[in-house]
């Protein structure tokens, strides 16, 4: 398989996007960090997979992760390490989004979007990389499609999106000696539950017509972009942005 051996630590994988990907990690031989934004939520999805994939505690650790705590990340990360011995694989996957026009938003809540959606990746892959760089690795950011084109009342989260996209590029370039690859997925259109808060149905409707394959994305039709890039078939790719919206922004 092509993650055997490898160890994978995935942020937001207690549901949505983070959690298809962390169970096609798991089939494809890794051991796996789900993150939640509380233990419990990352307990119940931990046995929910072993439950689903019937494998057992020792591919698993179900972890509560606070993305603005720097000394928390910092002893998660500790924890894995003593745990099992290095991170192969970070994916940077939780974040937070919002549909409010400039004129309604609020200071605050750009500080916040920042706070999770950029400053929060920064500080786990700081922390990452001070083992990773021993013995090289993958480092997959989630970006978004309003990452890369803009989004009508999203300023606040397609600008924490750009953030990550030239963090991505610029770690590529940093890291590259230390053969950490950087690369960052773009989703578009998902069926999740944070879609579903923040998307209308009419506006998910009107995204769906403008998708050349006419249909809305599910979890799983994103997990193998970044079983990709986190496996040695991505060996040589590094610093780029791969797009897995159906076609919608071409």
């Amino acid at each position: 398989m092509n993650l055997d051996g490898k160890v994978a630590l995935i942020t937001g994988s207690s549901r949505g996007i983070g959690n298809s990907i962390a169970r096609l990690f798991i089939k494809e031989g890794a051991k796996v960090v789900v993150c939640g934004s509380k233990l419990e939520n990352a307990v119940k999805a931990v046995e929910q997979i072993k439950k689903d994939l019937k494998v057992t505690d020792d591919v698993l650790l179900p972890v509560g992760l606070n993305m603005k705590d720097r000394e928390h990340v910092q002893k998660i990360v500790e924890t894995i390490i003593d745990k099992w011995g290095k991170i192969d694989i970070l994916v940077n996957n939780a974040g937070i989004t919002s549909n409010v026009s400039l004129l309604d938003s609020t200071d605050e809540q750009f500080t916040e979007m920042f706070a999770i959606n950029f400053f929060g990746v920064v500080t786990i892959t700081r922390e990452v990389v001070k083992y990773m760089k021993n013995t090289g690795g993958s480092i997959i950011n989630t970006s978004s499609m309003v990452g890369l084109y803009g989004g009508r009342n999203q300023s606040a989260y397609a600008s924490s999106k750009f953030a990550i996209n030239g963090l991505t590029k610029s770690l590529a370039k940093e890291l590259g000696i230390y053969q950490i690859r950087v690369n960052a997925v773009a989703p578009g259109v998902v069926g999740t539950d944070m879609m579903a808060d923040n998307v209308s149905e009419e506006m998910k409707q009107a995204l769906i017509k403008m998708t050349p394959l006419n249909k809305m994305a599910e979890a799983d039709d994103l997990a193998g972009a970044y079983l990709y890039l986190a496996s040695d078939l991505s060996k040589f790719t590094t610093g780029t942005i791969i797009s897995v919206d159906g076609g919608l922004l071409m």
